[in-house]
């Protein structure tokens, strides 16, 4: 079973992803902030990493560049309500391939990270 990290403090948001990826079969924890999702990071497995940009304590500019520095093949999917074109260009110079914006559309959502691991099970 696929094992997601859910990194959003926005508690009503991460609870609906949570749901529906779960749904999807997928195991999931949801934390709501930086600085928690990487101690996740650091002492558990994930096959994906699901991060908003905006949040307190370590933003998720700074995760993505922490977990690059920890796991440089973990795909990481970024969703937020914040994108602009030099946003958009730092994630992409961090390899961040994956990027959805808010509010979700669900089934773009589910495509999109099935999408992230069948890309990962191919190499």
């Amino acid at each position: 079973m696929k094992r997601i990290l859910l990194v959003d403090d926005d508690k009503a948001l991460n609870r609906s992803v949570d749901i529906l990826l779960t749904l999807d079969g997928y195991q999931t924890l949801p934390v709501y902030d930086g600085e928690e999702a990487l101690q996740k990071l650091l002492h558990q497995k994930f096959d994906l990493l699901i991060t908003d940009l905006i949040m307190p304590k370590i933003d998720g500019i700074e995760l993505i560049s922490k977990v690059r520095k920890l796991n440089s093949t973990l795909p990481i999917m970024v969703i937020s309500g914040q994108l602009n074109n030099r946003l958009v260009n730092l994630l992409k110079k961090q390899e961040i391939q994956y990027i959805i914006t808010k509010p979700i559309n669900p089934t773009r959502f589910r495509k999109l990270v099935r999408r992230a691991f069948e890309e990962c099970d191919q190499n």
